[in-house]
């Protein structure tokens, strides 16, 4: 008797009913069943179980008499577990729970008993097609619904690190890989690219390995791209390379197998897979390998004896899903390359941008850039804020990108701004300094003909005596009047400077304004009313309308990025700079927005950008302040309900400003 198996069917024969007719109409089934006479209902219940499928051959009275028992029994039963076949056709019993139910009928013949085995052994070999079939096909599914689910996690992965890595590991789960490595072909710095040869530019990185068996120290290096490697040979080839032993390669093989790393740890590469990564163009964008299919997929390979119990060769099925990830990946890496090089390029654009209105303005040269980098660092330090009512709020790295990008255009605007208000140094406008000083020169003038004057008709109708002494008297006279000409002028160039003016200073600028002289016969006054204005600014150097148009710039900022077609993490960057120079008090421009319609981050633009104007030493405009003396004023403008009281704070306690210092950037 042949020794059972799984794929065997046990012939349950109730009683002795059948005897030589039924071991002659079996012979054709030989080796697939196993014979089972049973005496009693008892022993038939005993056998009806899930371990083998079996055929039940029953005499009809029996069955009827037992077929309560046998229903209750078989109801725990997988239906496609048991067939029956009932001897004798006097009575017909239903069977809910037997899906193969066949009758012989009396008398009893070799030919009726094969015909209806025939049957039943059919049956169960079409039901163990249809098991084969569905889990075959439920084994697809799995993988394609993997697939996919890898797909989506490539997709969604921006950190090209992180997505190397998931490549690599993902690649590796599917095929039950103990190791691998990831190869990336990459352009050599310099190198003259070949239309005919595509890889006449090109080298490969080993970017990435990972080992579950043995810790791996392995760093990045390059190596060129040849047939003598085996990576080199699938990039040039275009070529899968299934390996069942990269220690026994054939003599006549183009490449080795480079066996430098087994022996730095002890470990032994055995199966192996190589697949190309190509990109929607066809080009080799890398290389995949995988080393040490496993038998099971937790085993730690870590003796000579495991590699050879454990590694199998790569089968059809890993290998069509490997390369069928590794197309995915190179789609997701040329993904990620083609969004580095859209950032690189909009960064350009940034930087373009901002030099621009540095070339405009080159005393503001480097503002922005220390903007973004004390308002970044910033947020950054509010995302470690554990109390306060700050502790809630969370930047994520998107948003940083985001507000950087905002600190570096929150000046663009200015680009809008007339030059000459742009970089207006003093009061007057150059030009308009240099009027002044030809008047006053007329007015000196003016002064030294009228004592001339006076002189001459002296000297005419006078005594000498008294001439004399007249002309001493003139002569102090007009020594006075060339001192206070000097003093004059020296008050215009004083008040022309964009320091705080005193009222003293003012009232001097009013008695300069009333002088007056005559030219041609025409009464001119040495000030006009438009220079009176301007040397009376208060602070600063620009005029109410100058600093109108000034204020502008945060317009014509928002109106040029609002054009910009932003990406969802980018969107809110014209907001952001939009309302950077709004206060909390509502006293801010352009809108007078109040502190709960600002955004936090053009609340830490304002502070930023409030402590780089105070302390920049490259506005000739303006002198700058050492830092405590900038904290100072910051301090007053939160005390004032301006500025954000807890972004400063923690500016402050951060000690952010050291970032911009001036040791610092000299440094650098």
């Amino acid at each position: 008797m042949p020794h059972m198996t799984k794929e065997m069917i046990r012939l349950i024969c109730f009683n002795d009913l059948l005897d030589s007719k039924l071991d002659a109409s079996l012979s054709q089934f030989k080796d697939k069943y196993i014979k089972v006479q049973v005496t009693c209902l008892e022993e038939l219940l005993d056998e009806l179980r899930l371990d083998y499928p079996a055929i039940l051959l029953i005499h009809s009275s029996v069955l009827k008499n037992s077929i309560k028992q046998i229903e209750e029994k078989i109801t725990s039963i997988d239906p496609g577990y048991l067939a029956i076949i009932q001897i004798g056709d006097d009575v017909y019993v239903e069977m809910s729970h037997v899906n193969f139910y066949d009758i012989v009928s009396l008398p009893i013949t070799r030919v009726k008993l094969a015909v209806s085995i025939g049957h039943a052994f059919s049956y169960y070999a079409m039901d163990q097609e249809i098991v084969r079939v569905h889990l075959k096909l439920n084994t697809q599914v799995k993988e394609l619904y993997e697939l996919n689910k890898i797909g989506i996690a490539l997709s969604a992965e921006q950190d090209t690190d992180k997505l190397l890595e998931l490549i690599l590991q993902k690649s590796r789960e599917i095929t039950h890989a103990d190791a691998g490595s990831l190869y990336l072909v990459e352009k050599i710095p310099a190198e003259k690219s070949d239309k005919s040869n595509y890889f006449a530019d090109k080298q490969l990185r080993f970017k990435l390995m990972q080992n579950d068996s043995v810790t791996i120290g392995v760093g990045e290096f390059l190596m060129p791209i040849e047939k003598r490697s085996i990576a080199g040979y699938v990039a040039i080839t275009d070529q899968v390379l299934n390996l069942h032993d990269v220690y026994e390669l054939p003599a006549d093989c183009d490449f080795v197998h480079n066996r430098v790393f087994d022996d730095a740890v002890g470990y032994r590469a055995k199966s192996m897979l190589v697949i190309p990564m190509k990109t929607h163009k066809d080009e080799i964008i890398g290389v995949l390998q995988l080393i040490n299919r496993k038998k099971h997929w937790n085993t730690i390979i870590n003796s000579p004896g495991k590699i050879e119990e454990e590694i199998i060769p790569f089968d059809v099925k890993c290998v069509s899903l490997a390369s069928s990830l590794a197309s995915q990946a190179a789609v997701s890496i040329e993904n990620n390359r083609l969004y580095a090089e859209i950032k690189k390029s909009f960064e350009g654009f940034i930087k373009a941008a901002m030099h621009a209105i540095e070339q405009r303005d080159p005393t503001t040269f480097g503002h922005s850039e220390r903007v973004a980098v004390l308002t970044t660092a910033l947020a950054k330090v509010v995302n470690k804020t554990t109390s306060g009512p700050l502790k809630d709020v969370r930047f994520t790295n998107d948003q940083i990108h985001e507000l950087n990008y905002a600190a570096l255009l929150h000046d663009f605007g200015k680009i809008g701004v007339r030059e000459n208000v742009l970089v207006k140094a003093k009061k007057l406008y150059p030009h308009e300094l240099e009027y002044i000083n030809y008047r006053f020169r007329l007015f000196k003038k003016y002064n030294h003909l009228n004592l001339s004057h006076e002189k001459i008709d002296l000297l005419l109708n006078k005594k000498r005596e008294v001439v004399l002494e007249k002309i001493r008297k003139l002569d102090h006279q007009l020594q006075d009047w060339d001192n206070l000409v000097k003093e004059y002028w020296n008050t215009v160039i004083e008040a022309n400077e964009p320091d705080l003016i005193m009222k003293e200073g003012v009232k001097k600028i009013s008695t300069i304004g009333k002088l007056v002289y005559h030219d041609n016969g025409h009464e001119e006054q040495v000030l006009t009313a438009h220079e009176i204005e301007r040397l009376s600014i208060p602070k600063g150097s620009l005029s109410v309308e100058e600093r109108a148009e000034i204020k502008l710039h945060v317009i014509h900022s928002y109106n040029f990025l609002n054009k910009i077609p932003w990406t969802s993490e980018f969107k809110n960057i014209p907001e952001i700079v939009y309302a950077h120079h709004e206060r909390l008090d509502g006293t801010g421009y352009p809108r007078g927005l109040m502190a709960n319609e600002i955004p936090i981050q053009s609340k830490m633009i304002a502070i930023t950008d409030t402590y780089d104007a105070l302390t920049a030493w490259d506005r000739p405009y303006k002198k700058a302040v050492p830092f405590e003396k900038a904290l100072e004023i910051i301090d007053w403008e939160v005390n004032a309900g301006h500025l954000d009281a807890e972004l400063f704070r923690i500016f402050v306690e951060a000690r952010l400003f050291d970032l911009v210092s001036k040791d610092t950037e000299q440094l650098e």
